[in-house]
Parts: structure tokens; C-alpha cells; sequence
């Protein structure tokens, strides 16, 4: 998923807390990647805690907030099928392999805040595929 979202401006709007007018025409960048670290929305961003996105969590959450694919009428018609490749790839992989980190692994990962993609890692993530045993 991208890191930002740029999008045009359709129709005049004013922020109404900063006293802001956007013009037609202006072209707009949503840091996606930005406002999902921000600490005023998620306690702790950089903690991997998936329950995060429980259906019961994912209600109290403002739906503008985690948009990894995007929102409203303009958002990437290939969500489900980009969530299914990945869960069958991952299923792929796992089925095959036992994921270990390897020797190289680091748990301090190095966001490239330059990439144009959520999660872009610097040096990428180093992982010990080991063939499973059928």
C-alpha cells in the first residue's frame, strides 16, 4: 500500500478548525504512512499488536486514521484481491517453510521515509526459510 495518497481538490472546502479554504484544482497529499504513526491515534504506532484491528477495536477507531488502500469513492478497487493474493502467498510460503529470523534479522527496522509505499524497509528484512518436512 502507499505511504501517501494524493488526491485533487473537487469542490471548495474549508477546514473549519484552521480557517483554511482548499480551491478546486489544488492538488491535496494525505501522509497515510504519517498518520498511522502518529501517537494521538495509536497508543505506541511502532508495537506490533494486531489486536489492534479486532472488529471490536477497529469500531472505536476513526475510519480515516488506518486507510492502507485508500477511502471513500476513491479507493483502490483491488483491496480484496491485493488482501487475498497476500494471505495465499503468505499460506504458499508457510506451507512450505518455517519463518525464523536469521542471523542478520534486526527488531529495530529502519523505515526509508524517501519510499513512495507503506513500510518500505531499508536493507529489507532478512528472514531463515527452512523446507518443512512433509
Amino acid at each position: 500500500s502507499l505511504g501517501v495518497l494524493n488526491r485533487t481538490c473537487a469542490r471548495r472546502y474549508k477546514i473549519p478548525d484552521l480557517n483554511v479554504t482548499i480551491d478546486p484544482g489544488v492538488k491535496i497529499v494525505i501522509p497515510a504512512q504519517a498518520i498511522q504513526m502518529d501517537e494521538k491515534y495509536f497508543d505506541n504506532p511502532n508495537e506490533f499488536r494486531p489486536e489492534r484491528f479486532s472488529p471490536d477495536e477497529e469500531k472505536k477507531l476513526n475510519q480515516y486514521m488506518y486507510m492502507p488502500f485508500g477511502r471513500g469513492p476513491r479507493a483502490c478497487i483491488g483491496t480484496r484481491l491485493g488482501e487475498m493474493q497476500s494471505l495465499a502467498g503468505l499460506a504458499a510460503v508457510l506451507h512450505k517453510f518455517r519463518v525464523e529470523p536469521s542471523q542478520l534479522t534486526r527488531r529495530d527496522l529502519k523505515v526509508n521515509q524517501w519510499m513512495n509505499v507503506v513500510q518500505g524497509v531499508i536493507g529489507g528484512i532478512p528472514l531463515k526459510l527452512t523446507l518443512r518436512n512433509t
